[in-house]
């Protein structure tokens, strides 16, 4: 009874222990996500005010709403499907004041997104990636987004042009290794990631389930197809 109460003690620090190394690896891939975004978006704003552009004070106005988001929701574990989208779609708006054309960036949600949770600034780092691969040197952006939720099935899709083929040696690939840690840790067996490359085209297809927070994943989940 002694080795048995002694095992089971091991085994619950064990996956304290656990517990607390995912929770300290999270809380260091979401500090990387903000100074990322907040790096180029000052970029894209000291480019707006060096050449005395009109929409510089709307960015302002973007950013600050942005910030406030990013200040006051993301500390939590989750946040509202809703708001994540709202940010989503500021981010896009903040993109299309700095572009000269804007004809083919588009962003459709479909289905019901109330009541839903998802981990905070987990899809930006693929939209991100999207206009700065997806921009050529004229300032011409082809990105299309589609987000479509069904039941707790989150649907999401990114499609670019491949414009710019020239790697940062920096910090080419540190918003895709982020994301993938975040859905392997925290949705362990409830995504599905697909990345699809052509010569001119990049393709992301994520299928999350939602509401599905805990570390421990839900093994039953099956993608849709």
């Amino acid at each position: 009874l002694k080795f048995a109460e002694n095992w089971f003690e091991l085994e619950a620090r064990n996956k304290e222990i656990e517990n607390e190394r995912l929770t300290s690896e999270l809380r260091f891939l979401k500090a990387q996500v903000n100074p990322h975004f907040l790096f180029n978006t000052l970029n894209n704003l000291y480019y707006l005010a060096f050449t005395n552009s009109p929409n510089t004070t709307e960015v302002i106005a973007k950013l600050s709403q942005m910030m406030r988001y990013m200040l006051y929701e993301t500390d939590n574990k989750t946040v509202l499907l809703e708001k994540e989208i709202d940010y989503i779609k500021n981010y896009i708006e903040l993109q299309k004041l700095r572009l000269n054309n804007i004809e083919n960036i588009y962003i459709n949600v479909h289905g019901d997104t109330k009541n839903k949770l998802i981990e905070p600034m987990l899809l930006i780092s693929f939209i991100e990636n999207a206009f700065k691969y997806g921009t050529d040197y004229k300032g011409t952006a082809y990105v299309k987004i589609k987000i479509t939720i069904e039941g707790n099935i989150l649907d999401f899709r990114v499609e670019n042009k491949i414009e710019n083929n020239k790697k940062d040696p920096v910090n080419s690939g540190i918003g895709l290794s982020n994301i993938k840690n975040r859905l392997n840790l925290l949705y362990a067996n409830a995504h599905e990631l697909n990345l699809t490359a052509t010569d001119t085209m990049y393709t992301v297809h994520l299928i999350l389930q939602l509401d599905q927070i805990q570390l421990q994943a839900n093994p039953a989940f099956i993608p849709t197809s």
